[in-house]
């Protein structure tokens, strides 16, 4: 299988997967920058920290990288305007703030109404293809018993009772 076969297999074979939907932001002497990321997963719990990945070429990730900071917002369901907000390449940063409620938390963005949202130390990042896979020690937490927003094939949907 050649290598762009392949490459749209694999787009193909994880359009059948589910993930939660987060938005990555930061704000300090680096800029403030934020991006919608599917891949958001906890690491560990000693230290408490998560890892998300980021396209090499996203403000966002220089950014972050520069202030040594982020938080990570896990969407609720109903924010699906915040996500394709974050999503954009079209949509200045400054601009993507004005999409939902951001309050503070720790001097980082925190999304109002959010499933969780993560204040995060850049503990380490390591580089691998098209994207860099940070590493963020968590100092702050703030939670809410809101439903998650989920995105599979290509969607948002809602997680409902079975």
């Amino acid at each position: 299988m050649t290598s762009e076969t392949l490459a749209d297999a694999v787009r193909s074979a994880m359009r059948c997967t589910a993930s939660g939907v987060a938005v990555l932001a930061t704000d300090g002497p680096g800029g403030r920058a934020g991006v919608t990321v599917s891949t958001l997963c906890s690491l560990s719990l000693e230290p408490p920290s998560v890892i998300a990945c980021v396209h090499k070429d996203s403000r966002t990730l220089r950014s972050v990288l520069a202030n040594g900071t982020f938080s990570a917002n896990i969407l609720a369901d109903g924010q699906e305007a915040v996500a394709h907000a974050f999503a954009g390449p079209l949509t200045a940063h400054e601009e993507r703030f004005a999409t939902g409620d951001w309050a503070d938390l720790d001097g980082l963005p925190r999304l109002e109404g959010a499933v969780a949202s993560f204040a995060c130390r850049l503990a380490d990042s390591h580089s691998f293809g098209t994207h860099v896979i940070l590493i963020g020690e968590i100092f702050d937490v703030a939670a809410t018993n809101n439903p998650p927003l989920i995105y599979a094939d290509r969607s948002f949907h809602s997680l409902t009772a079975a």
